[in-house]
């Protein structure tokens, strides 16, 4: 356990838990950096004598915490404290925030993310031209929503020579592939290890406030570093906040085994591209894209590259994952998943649990061989909720046929595969209750889950997807949960109908807030029975 775990006996009383294995309890005590009891008010009455500290609760909800299976922890600490331009309408609407912030920072690079031209009325970006003379010659670099494309000033190519040599650079200002990871690498140089550490403890800071216990950092050389990587999971060991799992994504082939192991990362892969976006036209199709005849994608790795690396790791014991998003990519993963498992043998593949990340467009079919081979799908409901709607992204990009086979989540449940819930931040944002509440509202009402199983994608999980058994309020495992400000419990999907699941007490199925109204926020975070954020509103 880390350095920092609490090492107090904290008894709380009063509460509203969500333990499926205790629905009557309405107390636990925590001892050091684990839940050691639960039971009712009156018996808690013999543990107050040996309570370091009481907290009586008016009803609060106690929670497992959340645990957010993709993230980018320093690019969304900087996103967080750079320009924000996912509000951005039109390209003049960017160029005037640019403008503004190019005044403010005085010379200092302007660094910004969020913008998607997809729900602009005239998609036709700014030109680099544009881009220098809004922001007076800096230095800029504003990176699209889905992280996989980009636009830069002629300052930062003129000082990033290489950046104009590299695949994927377009004079007009637009960097994808390996120009986009020159650009981005150069920015992160940049900033100097004190801003990115200063980054990183933004992004755990913020994720503690929503209720986060624990994070899974998706690293590769393209979009952090292993120095990133390092001085992230060093932070988490030195520091209280959201403990932090490491992926590296390198090929095998490439020593990434041997890299991952010296990082300490848990598994080998992650961010490790199959394919690229839908938004930036990179995704892998198996058709062309609707609005881009031209295209159907890339595919930057072969069935042979992804098998040689799933055995590879296997054969090392190690987690292997990949971002796949496009239906050829899934195709693809599906093909290399089962040639794998016939050279390392089923059982020994199938209980290493080998990661696909995003996995937005396989058919039926090939989930239930994923299911079969103990893959699991790491997912993000934000990317609906963001893009799913009739007219937006998804439907402009694919069609509206195409588009409404995307993100099938209750396929994934009634297979058995585990599926766990993440925000790919700083894509979508921090926000574990409304990604819960985004997957009862699929816009195909076939694919929408129930709040309770929602929950447990977002929480425990988490926890299976790196071969742990966590997520669950019970004597005897880590204190990793959540007090909130939730009073009602009467769960309902947003189209208003009542879940398929009981919430009386009676059935012995704990509650689970209302989520058609406000979402509920955090009163204390605490993890490894350390509090690690509080709002000043508890009693003790």
């Amino acid at each position: 356990m880390v350095k920092w775990a609490g090492r107090r006996k904290v008894l709380y009383t009063g509460a509203t838990l969500h333990a499926p294995g205790s629905p009557f309890a309405t107390a636990l005590l925590i001892d050091g950096d684990t839940i050691a009891w639960l039971g009712d008010d009156a018996a808690a009455e013999s543990y107050r004598d040996i309570a370091d500290d009481i907290c009586v609760l008016d009803g609060e909800l106690i929670t497992p915490g959340f645990v957010d299976a993709h993230v980018h922890a320093t690019n969304t600490g900087i996103s967080a404290s750079g320009l924000d331009l996912r509000s951005t309408t039109s390209a003049s609407d960017l160029l005037n925030r640019v403008r503004e912030a190019a005044q403010r920072s005085q010379g200092a690079p302007v660094i910004g993310h969020g913008w998607d031209e997809s729900s602009w009325k005239d998609p036709t970006l700014p030109s680099r031209a544009e881009l220098d003379r809004a922001s007076w010659g800096s230095v800029v670099f504003l990176s699209r929503i889905d992280v996989h494309s980009a636009l830069v000033s002629s300052a930062l190519v003129a000082m990033c020579s290489r950046i104009p040599d590299e695949r994927g650079f377009q004079p007009d200002g637009r960097v994808t592939d390996r120009a986009l990871t020159t650009a981005r690498n150069y920015i992160l140089g940049a900033l100097g290890g004190s801003l990115r550490l200063e980054a990183q403890r933004k992004f755990r800071a913020d994720a503690a406030a929503l209720g986060i216990v624990a994070v899974h950092e998706m690293a590769n050389p393209s979009i952090s570093s292993a120095e990133d990587l390092a001085g992230l999971l060093g932070l988490a060991e030195d520091e209280p906040g959201p403990l932090v799992s490491g992926y590296w994504g390198v090929l095998a082939a490439n020593s990434g085994v041997e890299q991952a192991r010296e990082l300490g990362a848990v598994g080998v892969g992650g961010d490790l591209l199959i394919d690229g976006s839908l938004g930036s036209r990179t995704a892998c199709l198996h058709s062309v894209y609707a609005d881009d005849a031209t295209t159907s994608g890339q595919l930057f790795l072969t069935v042979a590259e992804i098998t040689d690396h799933l055995v590879a790791a296997s054969l090392a014991d190690m987690q292997a994952g990949f971002h796949v998003i496009g239906d050829r990519a899934g195709s693809i993963a599906t093909e290399a998943v089962q040639n794998a498992a016939g050279v390392v043998g089923f059982d020994r593949f199938r209980s290493l649990q080998h990661r696909l990340e995003h996995l937005e467009m396989v058919t039926s079919e090939e989930i239930a061989v994923l299911a079969d081979h103990g893959v699991v799908a790491s997912v993000q409901p934000g990317f609906q909720s963001t893009w799913g709607a009739a007219g937006g992204m998804y439907e402009q990009r694919l069609g509206a046929q195409r588009a409404a086979t995307m993100n099938p989540w209750a396929t994934f449940a009634s297979s058995g595969m585990v599926m766990a819930f993440g925000s790919d931040a700083p894509v979508t944002p921090l926000a574990p209750w409304a990604a819960v509440r985004d997957a009862t509202a699929h816009q195909e009402l076939t694919q929408r889950i129930s709040p309770r199983a929602a929950f447990a994608a977002h929480t425990r999980a988490g926890w299976r997807a790196i071969g742990s058994d966590g997520g669950v309020l019970a004597s005897g495992n880590p204190a990793h949960l959540v007090v909130w400000d939730a009073q009602a419990l009467d769960v309902r999907a947003p189209d208003d109908r009542i879940a398929r699941w009981s919430t009386d007490p009676r059935s012995g199925v704990p509650g689970l807030p209302d989520l058609t109204g406000a979402l509920p926020r955090a009163l204390r975070t605490i993890v490894a029975g350390a509090t690690v954020f509080d709002s000043g509103e508890l009693s003790a």
